[in-house]
């Protein structure tokens, strides 16, 4: 599903006993075919790791006036972004709106942050759109950087946030 920035980071480290034992049964979301995913943190956390790192890569490029490098670093930011936001919406809060239903204050927290999440990757998603459209130049690239700046702090602790809070909602059904 996930196109070249994520390929690179698969997890493909294994313990012999991880490949050995016998695989538990898939558990679904009750009355969906939602199955948990024991991995499906650890893959959405090894995508926040690319992505600031490709965040980075923009900073760096566009403050060395590598602006060609910029674009390319800014689309394929954006190509991992929508990536990881659509497998979060479907794998992730899809699941959890089913799962946290007797569980109205984690739901509270989940849709808050689902809310946020979107205001975020709209404003994102805009500034990306807005440079690949217009580009970056000499003219621009005081106001870009400090685009760049704001945007990355904001990401920075969404992402503290979301590992640290909401991802640990994600559970097998059993243990709602």
């Amino acid at each position: 599903m996930f196109g070249k920035p994520f390929r690179a980071h698969k997890h493909s480290q294994q313990t012999d006993a991880y490949e050995t034992s016998t695989p538990e049964p898939r558990q679904y979301a009750p009355g969906t075919k939602l199955g948990f995913d024991p991995q499906l943190i650890e893959r959405f956390k090894g995508h926040h790791v690319v992505l600031l790192k490709l965040f980075g890569r923009i900073k760096q490029s566009a403050q060395a006036g590598d602006y060609p490098r910029t674009m390319e670093t800014v689309a394929t930011f954006k190509s991992a972004l929508q990536q990881h936001l659509l497998e979060e919406n479907i794998r992730f809060y899809t699941y959890l709106r089913v799962c946290l239903q007797k569980d109205p204050e984690s739901a509270r927290l989940m849709h808050a942050m689902k809310s946020e999440m979107e205001a975020i990757g709209r404003t994102v998603i805009r500034f990306i759109s807005h440079y690949l459209e217009f580009g970056i130049n000499e003219g621009n690239i005081k106001k870009f950087l400090s685009d760049v700046k704001d945007i990355g702090a904001a990401l920075e602790d969404r992402i503290t946030r979301e590992e640290s809070s909401l991802y640990t909602l994600y559970q097998p059904p059993s243990s709602y």
